[in-house]
């Protein structure tokens, strides 16, 4: 579909289709999107290949059917990659070149150790907090370090002390860097405008390694859709929710950390037109909680934390759970019931790739309870064996076994020594997958609507059943329960952390207690009660039907599960607006002799304008401009730009942060013309 509007007598915008992409952990879903209508033409939902995201990517753009792809405006992806990859301590090689460092404080702060880096030089420079510099970029070390890492690293990355304050000598620092090597060089003062150094130390270093990763899966992308003819600009969800254009997330991939989760927060807006609720997107995974104000989530100020780094990335600020349709349910020696935080295959599925699986599961039901040896539904598969790794002979040999089919966890204790030090690794590597007994089975045996192989499902819960001495129908009701109190009590737990900065879990005993009885769980004598939230649970993901209806229902607040929420997240790609925002200090300088002046530091370096207002002025010109260029580069056709000030009062003087926000957000009002025109 594709037409024309006019205003005014003038052609303004030709409206036509967007292809959204969300790669979860679990499943790679897509939809289609007529701008026209703001409606859902087609989705589809695909199993997500970690070892190479272009295979899931594929198969979900072939489930939108026979799609006229000269008709797609915009092909825009949410994505997990530089979160997995941050948590799983994957990356590319990189030498990390810091400028007026001191060596001691480094090491103090812990990061010295801890920095994934294949080497990291001290070099002599940099500036102070008003860019002034305080020691000459000593360009001989510097051009040693870079001859001994130029053979190692895949990136570079830059950061000097206050070069947000002077990018002089980082820049100087970049130019060096490429007139003797091919590798792409990040430098710290891009990233971020924060004066936090360690933070930066640790956002610039993460930032190099993630781009050979979102290389790879742009450049999969690409190819993908120049296969189906399709030559529309790609674009990439960033951690807070807006687009960036293909460019700038090769060159800022750390800025897609949380993509996915606050994608979703996107898509439930848009299908639910709630825009203040509290956000539930439960995949197979993990559960993601935000919290919607006037329609965009709530953001995290001090940046966002993933897989312990803190850095200066704006993301959503989220609560991530461990707990989603595929999360393993395990009996502990005591037989204490635990569900995650664990990922693993469901039965259902690796039944329906292994069915003989059944007749093991089934035997096992007949088995004698022992608790000493691993869970009998347990099971070890091969996912990838493709790459070239560095594998012992024991490692080697497990593989060669699991090419067979799946081998159950039971038998592997019986035939290796330390088996759970051999599958940890070759987890680590991405070589085996863990698959087991989850909620997504449960509701097979519970419903029989999530596909698969139902024998293999209802086999392992019963299995479990027995080893609890329950009844199946007593196991899957307490399952149920277990997910429906977690998530009820995180969801409490993140809006009373966020009002308080404290949290409930653990709580003292008698808050404890007095949680479960206004929850409903407890009963105490002469108390009674009740929680109630103000705004309502939108809730986005597969399984959420079986699970948030009862939460709301503790929560005394309506749920609201939209249409299309099983692919929220991809629509939320798809009708995320673009945003771009440039902060910019002024700063007063008063020299020896009384002169005052003013400094303005930008991202193009540092400027001396004489009054307040010329400098907030031309804080304001610069500032306008690189926000409008990004705007603008990202693929945004009418773009504004809102300017704000910020004054710091200093005595008898004033610093003024300039921020500029240039961003499409005409999108979704476009939309609601563009469906009265229909």
């Amino acid at each position: 579909m594709s037409f024309t509007v006019m205003v005014n007598g003038r052609i303004r915008f030709r409206l036509k289709l967007v292809i959204g992409i969300d790669t979860g952990g679990t499943y790679t879903d897509a939809v289609l999107l007529d701008t026209a209508s703001g409606l859902v033409q087609r989705k589809a939902k695909a199993v997500t290949t970690p070892h190479d995201l272009s295979i899931g990517i594929a198969h979900s753009i072939d489930g939108l059917g026979n799609v006229d792809f000269q008709q797609v405006r915009m092909v825009s992806i949410s994505t997990t990659l530089a979160t997995n990859a941050i948590v799983e301590g994957q990356g590319g090689r990189v030498a990390l070149l810091l400028i007026g460092y001191d060596e001691e404080i480094m090491q103090q702060s812990g990061l010295t150790e801890r920095l994934p880096v294949e080497g990291m030089s001290y070099i002599n420079g940099g500036h102070d907090v008003k860019g002034d510099e305080v020691c000459p970029l000593d360009t001989e070390t510097a051009y040693q370090a870079i001859q001994q890492y130029r053979n190692q690293a895949e990136a570079f990355a830059v950061s000097g002390y206050f070069s947000v304050m002077n990018p002089d000598h980082e820049l100087r620092l970049r130019k060096m860097i490429q007139e003797q090597t091919s590798a792409p060089v990040v430098c710290g003062h891009e990233l971020t405008s924060r004066l936090n150094a360690l933070k930066r130390v640790s956002t610039v270093v993460l930032n190099a390694r993630l781009l050979p990763l979102i290389r790879h899966l742009m450049d999969s992308v690409k190819k993908v859709l120049e296969m189906k003819g399709c030559t529309a600009p790609l674009m990439v969800v960033r951690g807070d929710g807006t687009l960036i254009g293909e460019r700038i997330a090769r060159q800022r991939p750390v800025e897609t950390i949380l993509s996915g989760p606050a994608a979703s927060a996107i898509g439930a807006e848009f299908l639910s037109g709630q825009s203040n609720a509290i956000v539930v997107d439960m995949g197979g995974t993990t559960t993601d909680i935000a919290i919607l104000e006037d329609g965009r989530p709530w953001n995290n100020p001090a940046g966002a934390t993933v897989g312990g780094w803190q850095t200066c990335v704006q993301a959503a600020d989220l609560r991530t759970i461990g707990i989603g349709g595929d999360s393993h349910i395990w009996v502990e020696q005591n037989g204490s019931l635990c569900i995650g935080p664990r990922r693993a295959i469901p039965l259902c599925r690796l039944g329906s790739e292994w069915p003989e699986i059944v007749q093991e599961l089934n035997r096992a039901i007949h088995l004698p309870e022992d608790r000493t040896v691993p869970q009998l539904t347990d099971f070890l598969t091969i996912v990838n064996s493709n790459r070239d790794w560095s594998l012992s002979q024991a490692d080697q040999t497990l593989i060669n076994d699991l090419r067979q089919g799946p081998m159950s966890v039971a038998r592997l204790r019986r035939s290796l020594g330390d088996y759970l030090t051999t599958i940890e690794r070759l987890e680590m590597l991405g070589i085996v997958r863990w698959a087991g007994l989850t909620p997504t089975d449960i509701l097979w045996s519970e419903s029989s609507q999530v596909g698969g192989n139902g024998d293999a499902a209802s086999a392992g819960t019963e299995v479990v059943a027995r080893q609890l001495n329950m009844s199946i129908e007593s196991f899957s009701q307490q399952i149920l329960d277990r997910v429906i109190v977690m998530i009820t009590k995180e969801i409490l737990d993140k809006l009373v952390n966020d009002m308080t900065g404290h949290d409930l879990n653990p709580a003292p005993p008698a808050w404890g207690c007095l949680l479960e009885c206004l929850l409903g769980y407890e009963t105490i004598p002469l108390l009674g009660g009740y929680l109630q939230l103000h705004n309502p649970i939108v809730a986005i993901g597969a399984p959420v039907a079986n699970f948030m209806p009862a939460v709301a229902e503790k929560l005394h607040t309506c749920c609201i599960i939209p249409p299309h929420a099983e692919v929220g997240n991809a629509v939320g790609a798809a009708v995320a607006s673009i945003t771009h925002t440039v902060e910019i200090l002024v700063q007063p300088r008063v020299q020896g002799s009384g002169t005052l002046t003013y400094l303005v530091h930008s991202p193009r370096g540092r400027e001396v304008v004489n009054t307040l207002e010329e400098a907030v002025k031309r804080a304001e010109s610069i500032a306008t401009e690189l926000a409008t260029q990004a705007a603008r580069e990202s693929g945004a056709e009418m773009i504004s730009v809102e300017l704000d000030r910020q004054i710091v009062s200093l005595g008898t003087l004033s610093e003024v942060t300039v921020r500029a926000c240039a961003s499409d957000r005409q999108f979704k009002k476009r939309l609601a013309k563009e469906r009265s025109l229909c």
